[in-house]
């Protein structure tokens, strides 16, 4: 865009700086300013350009707008142009009231940015669960074999009853401490801030834990040796 500074003279005079394409519409604008600041009858005196490389202002980016707009509505609203525009001059006349740089193009870069980042996001999503899957099936494959170890391993009606009484021992020494430390804790129980209190609870529970979870081992040995005798004697009988 240009940038004249017209000087004017007769009922008012001065100077006023007119940006646009050319004199001739610097001019044009002038005299429609002048009227409507009624400087009354004036006489443009000399016309300089100032800047041929200067910034639009909202005037020359409003007016330049209608004439797109009014160019691509002759084209018809089924035009290729309109189709491509549709948006645009919103978007432009945004721009102009508000100051502000949006556009279609850079809505759409953005969103297109924000769309790869999701399909990074996915892709590694996407990588961390086959590895899951992977680590999971491994795991799974690892159980069945030690399972397999285990089935293959029978133990004798000794073995079993060797285990038996190591749980029921067990369980008879984690009762004794469990109730040595009940006594602790009604010992302690008029200071229960007491480390030593605190320390009596913890023992109890977990004396008590080991006793019942003993015994729950010891009730499936029983019933495997149940088991076992009983399948010895359908053999015996069989035989």
């Amino acid at each position: 865009m240009n940038e004249y500074k017209i000087t004017y003279s007769g009922e008012s005079e001065g100077y006023r700086i007119i940006t646009d394409r050319t004199e001739a519409a610097a001019k044009k604008f002038f005299r429609e300013t002048a009227k409507e600041l009624d400087l009354g009858r004036i006489t443009i005196d000399s016309v300089e350009l100032l800047s041929d490389n200067a910034m639009a202002s909202k005037r020359n980016e409003r007016e330049t707008l209608e004439t797109i707009r009014q160019l691509v509505a002759d084209l018809g609203p089924q035009s290729y142009l309109a189709t491509a525009f549709e948006g645009c001059f919103e978007d432009a006349e945004s721009n102009i009231e508000n100051d502000f740089g949006d556009s279609m193009k850079a809505r759409w870069l953005h969103a297109d940015a924000e769309l790869n980042a999701a399909k990074g996001t996915i892709e590694e999503l996407e990588e961390k669960l086959q590895q899951e899957i992977a680590e999971r099936q491994r795991a799974r494959d690892e159980a069945q074999e030690f399972i397999k170890k285990l089935e293959a391993k029978v133990l004798s009606d000794d073995d079993l009853e060797d285990v038996r009484q190591l749980l029921d021992d067990r369980a008879t020494e984690a009762d004794e401490a469990a109730t040595k430390a009940a006594g602790e804790i009604v010992k302690y129980a008029d200071h229960p801030e007491s480390k030593e209190f605190q320390q009596a609870v913890i023992n109890h529970r977990n004396y008590t834990r080991e006793a019942e979870y003993a015994r729950s081992i010891l009730e499936r040995v029983v019933a495997a040796q149940a088991a076992a005798h009983t399948t010895k004697n359908a053999v015996d009988v069989a035989a």
